[in-house]
């Protein structure tokens, strides 16, 4: 797959051009639809061309980094330092303290690009099942997975979706939201079912890296968990597991490690590697990356004698510092638990051949599951990046597994399907006797806040930290509320002014102001996001606007 990737981006340009907005008027690809699907290469580049869409900075950076971490009590956006701060730092705070309008550019990111893929993928779709193409029914899957993935990341950042199931005549587009989130759901759900019935369990090793038949099952399960479907999460999570297709990593830090790319646990990852082609989205690397490194010691720094014997870093040896683990999830790990050390850089620690202070964070602690070792960096370009962004993985499906067990009044099996995330974390630690007792509870409540504190520890700076919260109901059921709201109101009251009056010093014996995330968080608004001002005007009325903003 990746040496097909610098040519398919062109192909994604072609297929998705005039696509910039779902209520656009201008045709959906520039190519003739009749003539371009007619042999299987022209599928696969088109398949390609909607991966492509996922590498893109603006697909990434607003749902999942910030929205998805920096809004939650996992991560914090760094300081000052930071050369992204000017131009990111506005809308992206506005963001954490939930101050956001419909105009703010972070959380409207993900719009343009998703209802690219979506059309995208119809075209596909409509098209390749018209042909009688060897193999069409692959790349078709790959259309289904890849649209329900799109209106996935649409339906929790806005709510509910309009459907897009075939190629539009000009008068249906301004069709307005259906009245019922449930009806987006139920089409994603099926589209996963039909991509179940095309994908192949397993592609070739040139193609490492596509999705599969486990990708769109396991993916099912993720969307059954959101609505609170137990059952039907049991069982298709119960599926994947029995189908054997994934393993977890024996060594928990080997999954984000470069040497385990797509690895036995990685079940879907958004592809990069380093192309040399361009800044950003002209290239195939990650610049998501570039946002976790450390931006570095300035000459000011040196200057002021508090690091002896350091040097102000190269430029392609520093990043923008904008996805800082907090405290809060520092001290959610238990004692002698290896995933803190395998999640956070702490500060002065000695790790890839360089002392990390992280000046540009205001606790100095660093991300480093997504760090990138200096051996793989691009001296040219530090947003040419080679390290996949990992979607989903097994211990995800797990974790699942034992919350649709616990619902379902399965408590044996819950405690299992923990119990195997714990072990594998438990045996990397230097005294697994003494590390990550096994849970003991006594009721349904307990036993669903363990396994709620586990997903925070295992899963910590994976980009869904908020995404998680907001599904989590208090109950179980879509009938309880979100316990989102709690959480972020319970942070500010702790970091904001009523917990921290005068700040607090940092480890660097820094004076740092009490924090502002959580400080606006408003139950029954702030679950989902705003719909763009832009695409409310451009659908002549139709789009109306999420409630209370």
């Amino acid at each position: 797959m990746k040496s097909y990737r610098i040519l398919l981006y062109l192909a994604a340009l072609a297929v998705t051009t005039g696509c910039a907005n779902f209520l656009d008027k201008t045709p959906l690809v520039d190519l003739n639809a009749e003539n371009y699907y007619s042999t299987e290469q022209e599928l696969n580049d088109a398949a390609m061309g909607i991966y492509a869409v996922m590498q893109q900075e603006t697909f990434q950076i607003g749902h999942y980094m910030i929205l998805g971490d920096a809004c939650s009590d996992d991560a914090d956006l760094g300081n000052s330092r930071s050369e992204a701060y000017s131009w990111l730092g506005g809308a992206a705070k506005d963001c954490q303290n939930f101050s956001l309008l419909a105009n703010n550019g972070q959380s409207g990111g993900l719009w343009n690009l998703a209802w690219s893929m979506i059309n995208s993928a119809t075209q596909l779709i409509v098209n390749g099942e018209k042909s009688e193409i060897e193999n069409a029914d692959r790349y078709i899957g790959e259309a289904y997975f890849l649209r329900a993935f799109a209106y996935f990341n649409l339906v929790t950042q806005y709510g509910r979706m309009p459907i897009v199931d075939h190629i539009l005549e000009y008068e249906e587009y301004y069709m307005p939201r259906p009245d019922d989130v449930s009806t987006t759901w139920t089409f994603i759900e099926d589209d996963l079912k039909a991509a179940i019935k095309r994908l192949p369990e397993a592609w070739d090793a040139e193609n490492e890296g596509r999705v599969t038949k486990g990708a769109a099952m396991s993916m099912l399960g993720r969307t059954y968990v959101y609505q609170c479907k137990w059952q039907e999460a049991h069982d298709i999570l119960e599926d994947v597991i029995l189908a054997g297709y994934y393993q977890l990593e024996p060594v928990y830090e080997d999954i984000f490690s470069m040497e385990h790319e797509n690895g036995i646990e990685c079940i879907f990852a958004i592809q990069h590697m380093t192309s040399g082609t361009g800044w950003s989205d002209s290239n195939e690397g990650s610049i998501l990356e570039f946002y976790e490194h450390d931006a570095g010691l300035t000459q000011a720094d040196i200057d002021s004698g508090k690091y002896p014997g350091e040097e102000v870093y190269e430029k392609w040896e520093v990043g923008w510092s904008m996805h800082c683990p907090t405290l809060d999830l520092y001290n959610a790990f238990e004692e002698g638990d290896p995933r803190r050390e395998a999640t956070i850089i702490e500060y002065k620690e000695d790790y890839d051949g360089h002392i990390h202070y992280n000046l540009s964070s205001d606790n100095g602690l660093q991300s480093k599951k997504y760090y990138v070792p200096y051996d793989y960096r691009s001296k040219e370009d530090q947003s040419d990046l080679p390290k996949n962004i990992i979607i989903l993985r097994y211990a995800d499906v797990l974790l699942y597994m034992a919350e649709a067990c616990n619902e379902l009044g399965d408590s044996d099996g819950a405690v299992n399907y923990l119990e195997m995330v714990r072990s594998r974390a438990r045996n990397c630690s230097d005294d697994p006797a003494n590390t990550l007792a096994k849970i003991e509870f006594s009721s349904k409540e307990q036993m669903r806040q363990a396994i709620w504190d586990e997903r925070r520890v295992e899963l910590a700076m994976e980009y869904q930290r908020f995404w998680d919260l907001a599904r989590q109901h208090k109950d179980g059921t879509l009938n309880s509320e979100s316990r989102v709201g709690d959480v972020m109101q319970n942070y500010y009251k702790t970091y904001g002014p009523d917990g921290q009056p005068d700040g607090y010093v940092n480890v660097r014996g820094d004076q740092i102001s009490p924090s502002i995330k959580g400080e606006n968080f408003t139950k029954g608004k702030n679950e989902i996001w705003p719909i763009p001002t832009a695409a409310i005007t451009a659908s002549n009325g139709t789009m109306e606007q999420n409630p209370y903003y």
